[in-house]
């Protein structure tokens, strides 16, 4: 899409959270990431970014950081950008082994581009057993590279993923990973995962009968993912599209599309997640149980999470 277009999307979300305002009276607290591919070769970032600052959206972004350069990380900075998010998989030829040789040597300058200007960064990390037993050393070098703290998700093996199906990890393994990853979590650094599966060690007991979707899987429920050409899917790692702005406006989409809803309904889970008392809280990663199911040959985007170790 053109700097005009995505504007204009800007535009037509700005008036559906209005209206959620107005007629529900809450309060929205919208963002927007701006993540790819690679955000920093769209010529036009900056000024999206400082169009959808001035329309009252948080924003982050999510960055392989090998092409931030000292006025890019300026500019970041002086538009107010909340959090910059920078992929890290591991020391330095562990890195490199995953996202090519001299990445991480890019990456590197790239962070320290940020943070000389000014920037709120972390780092992030795909987590499988490629890079399973570096958790703690993976931890200890983002602190060390400036980092304010480190997040940790799982691989989906969609993509280029496919071809490191066999590194997934089992259940009880990513598990254990997620133990690990919580117990490093301090006040003076923060390492934590946004995954529903590690939300679980976090969550108290949901009552029983609940069903109001306190958190977990954002997919259809408080996130949707628009693509370069407008196309609109639940998530940037789940390829069903649902709609594309330029033929409807995302607030019909939004309240529209079948496949939306059928995230949003508890029957539509299949297995464990179907009848699991963390359902509200939880979800599995619905991106996870896609691929997984697709791989087998039998796609369905409500199968069960492979790796939930929930009642093992």
């Amino acid at each position: 899409m053109t700097v005009g277009e995505v504007k204009r999307e800007i535009d037509g979300a700005t008036q559906m959270v209005q209206a959620w305002e107005e007629e529900h009276g809450i309060r929205v607290s919208p963002s927007i990431h701006f993540t790819g591919g690679e955000p920093f070769v769209y010529r036009g970032l900056l000024d999206v970014i400082a169009y959808s600052k001035a329309k009252g959206y948080g924003v982050a972004l999510m960055s392989n950081g090998c092409l931030i350069s000292t006025d890019d990380a300026q500019r970041t900075f002086g538009l107010g950008v909340s959090d910059i998010q920078v992929s890290l998989e591991g020391p330095p030829d562990l890195h490199d082994s995953i996202r090519g040789r001299g990445s991480f040597a890019a990456a590197s300058k790239g962070v320290e581009n940020l943070l000389r200007a000014g920037n709120r960064v972390s780092a992030n990390v795909t987590l499988s057993r490629l890079n399973i037993d570096q958790i703690e050393e993976t931890t200890e070098l983002a602190s060390t590279m400036g980092f304010y703290g480190i997040g940790f998700s799982r691989m989906v093996p969609c993509g280029r993923g496919k071809a490191l199906r066999d590194r997934l990890l089992a259940p009880q393994e990513l598990k254990q990973a997620y133990q690990r990853i919580l117990a490093l979590n301090a006040p003076s650094f923060e390492v934590m995962s946004g995954d529903p599966l590690a939300g679980t060690l976090l969550e108290s007991k949901i009552p029983s009968g609940c069903n109001l979707t306190l958190s977990g899987c954002s997919a259809g429920f408080s996130g949707i993912t628009i693509t370069s050409d407008g196309s609109v899917m639940p998530c940037r790692r789940i390829g069903l599209v649902v709609g594309n702005l330029k033929r409807k406006p995302l607030r019909e989409i939004w309240a529209s599309s079948r496949l939306l809803w059928k995230l949003r309904r508890r029957e539509s889970y299949q297995g464990k997640c179907g009848h699991c008392t963390l359902w509200p809280s939880c979800r599995g990663c619905r991106a996870v149980a896609y691929a997984h199911s697709l791989n087998e040959g039998k796609p369905d985007l409500f199968a069960n999470d492979p790796q939930c170790w929930v009642d093992d």
